[in-house]
């Protein structure tokens, strides 16, 4: 931000996660999951998020808990849980301040102090760390040493009525006006409080009035949670969030509301040889995929002497060997990339390849490539991650045998030294992995959780759990592909072959126009069809004049442009206005 470094960089702010572990309208509250993180665990990922925002190198995020467990989760993202409270600091109707105001005596005693302390309540999940960073923007330890994040209140408490002993009404005060002529009113959430230490300790507050400034939070990112019914609300709004902005690969366009971007994954299974690669990228560009992704590395720079083939490689390969060997085959020369990527983009598809060390991240930013693609095995090798991410191109991180805390740390690792446009990759890394093992949820909680486009790179057999994915909103998709699964090499039993692959691009292309819009109306061709396949109100046997209308006197039959079968308790007890023939339609004009 400019204009903030200069200013924030003398100050030592701590970040602090205040989390009782009990609970009494929700057991165990603040290690409860909403968008597939715990609520403790949102809250350290918000507070380090902002740090990063705010270039505040200095930060510390601290998790204030009196529960081991909450501790323990705290630290898995990140964060410090130096100690614990004690007993009597941990009830419900202990004042938050007397816990923070504690937390702070311990930390100074341990030689840590803090000018200034941003407060973030675990139980407003939905909050942004760009929410944090707005308050933080407010903050001046001269002008405006304590900011509160507010949010409007829609309903007015003037406007507000009671319920009696027996659920009635108990009428509203006489002074109620139209909504619009009130003052517009605001309520304090958890999402932030920043103040300074001082402010703190000579007021005992974190809300001061006269004093405290108030940045407004939109509501819909300030549910609070204090019940059950508060979590699921707040899980399906996570989960259903705001479609995150998308990136662009070799001219077209992934995530943001764009269709799927299909990654044929052609890996090694050129066995080494250029004239291979070569027909993979036709293979790729002929099934229809936007991406032909082939792997880079240095055999010597990527595994051991002594590392060994894992057992798929083995029975795969049909011979034990060591991994370095096994590379050595598969290794593509140099000298063969620019004519591949030229033929690639020639076919109007992307070129792409996994580096999987430094030195092969190097030579395909001198090639051009329009972003890399961190391979899952990579995932906690976080200064690879930061090489890569400050080329400053496009990056999709893989996230097979990772945890969510794991993936975290990648995602600040990327944020750290890069603002590049980053996409997530969910991955079981089993070959092949069973439909069982695949997760497809873990998609949307790791959206909900970083608000980066995500998909799916796909290790099963067949096409089925693709297709799954892309219909549970995959924005980037994965698979490998083979000439030949007959073909020596680790990969290739895993992969589909050519006529395989289109049907894939076939299968997701469908799933994508199927999924419409999700308003529910009948399209134009069902309108004829309406009138073929609903009925409409007959009579049942000959009607006189002057009759009047009993249920007994009418059916419902083919075809339906008459009087809907929904129309007839409003006909019943009416009397007709000439007589009606057997079987006959009714309209609305034969009765008085």
């Amino acid at each position: 931000m400019p204009g903030l470094r200069h200013r924030t960089n003398a100050l030592s702010v701590l970040v602090l996660v205040p989390a009782r572990g009990g609970s009494k309208a929700v057991p165990g509250k603040n290690l409860r999951l909403v968008g597939g993180l715990s609520l403790t665990a949102r809250a350290v990922l918000h507070g380090r998020l902002f740090l990063i925002d705010a270039r505040l190198a200095d930060g510390l995020v601290v998790v204030d808990t009196d529960d081991t467990v909450i501790a323990d989760e705290g630290r898995r993202f990140g964060a410090e849980a130096p100690f614990l409270r004690p007993p009597e600091l941990a009830r419900d109707e202990t004042p938050t301040i007397d816990s923070v105001l504690h937390c702070l005596d311990r930390l100074q005693a341990a030689g840590r102090t803090f000018e200034t302390i941003v407060l973030l309540q675990p139980t407003s999940p939905l909050r942004t760390s760009a929410d944090i960073t707005a308050c933080w923007r407010t903050f001046d330890p001269a002008q405006a040493p304590s900011v509160v994040a507010v949010t409007p209140i829609e309903h007015p408490l003037e406007l507000a009525v009671g319920l009696d002993r027996d659920n009635v009404l108990s009428g509203e005060s006489p002074t109620v006006r139209r909504r619009q002529e009130f003052t517009p009113s605001f309520r304090i959430t958890g999402a932030a409080y920043v103040t300074t230490f001082n402010v703190l300790r000579n007021r005992r507050a974190f809300v001061v009035h006269g004093l405290t400034r108030g940045v407004v939070v939109p509501s819909e990112r300030s549910l609070d949670i204090d019940t059950a019914a508060d979590l699921e609300a707040a899980d399906a709004l996570l989960r259903g969030g705001p479609i995150p902005a998308g990136l662009a690969i070799g001219g077209r366009q992934l995530g943001g509301g764009a269709r799927c971007y299909v990654i044929a994954e052609a890996g090694v299974n050129h066995n080494g040889d250029p004239s291979l690669a070569h027909r993979l990228v036709d293979v790729a560009a002929d099934a229809g995929a936007d991406a032909v992704k082939f792997q880079t590395f240095i055999p010597e720079q990527l595994a051991a002497p002594h590392a060994k083939q894992a057992a798929y490689q083995t029975e795969n390969t049909g011979f034990e060997d060591s991994q370095l060997a096994m590379l050595r085959r598969l290794v593509l020369p140099r000298d063969v990339y620019p004519a591949l990527k030229d033929h690639a983009e020639d076919r109007g598809i992307a070129f792409l390849s996994t580096p999987f060390d430094e030195a092969s991240a190097d030579f395909l930013e001198s090639l051009g490539i329009a972003a890399f693609k961190i391979s899952s095995g990579e995932l906690t090798n976080l200064p690879f991650i930061t090489h890569v991410a400050r080329k400053g191109r496009p990056m999709l991180l893989s996230s097979g045998m990772g945890t969510m805390a794991e993936v975290a740390e990648a995602v600040l690792a990327v944020r750290h030294a890069s603002d590049v446009p980053l996409a997530l990759f969910h991955c079981v890394t089993n070959y092949p992995a069973t439909p069982e093992q695949c997760n497809l949820g873990a998609m949307a909680s790791m959206r909900s959780a970083f608000h980066v486009p995500v998909g799916w790179s796909d290790h099963t057999s067949g096409i089925d759990v693709s297709t799954a994915a892309v219909a549970l909103g995959a924005d980037v998709l994965e698979k490998h592909f083979t000439l030949d699964r007959g073909l020596a090499g680790p990969d290739h039993k895993a992969s589909l072959e050519p006529k395989e692959l289109s049907a894939l691009l076939r299968s997701v292309r469908a799933v994508e126009a199927a999924r419409g819009t999700g308003v529910k109306a009948p399209v134009a061709v069902e309108n004829d069809l309406a009138t073929k396949v609903r009925k409409s109100l007959h009579a049942r046997w000959a009607l006189a004049a002057g009759h009047t209308l009993a249920a007994e006197d009418v059916i419902a039959l083919r075809p339906g442009d008459g009087l809907s079968p929904a129309a007839l308790q409003r006909l019943l007890g009416r009397r007709l206005r000439a007589a009606v023939a057997a079987g006959a339609q009714l309209d609305e004009r034969d009765f008085a």
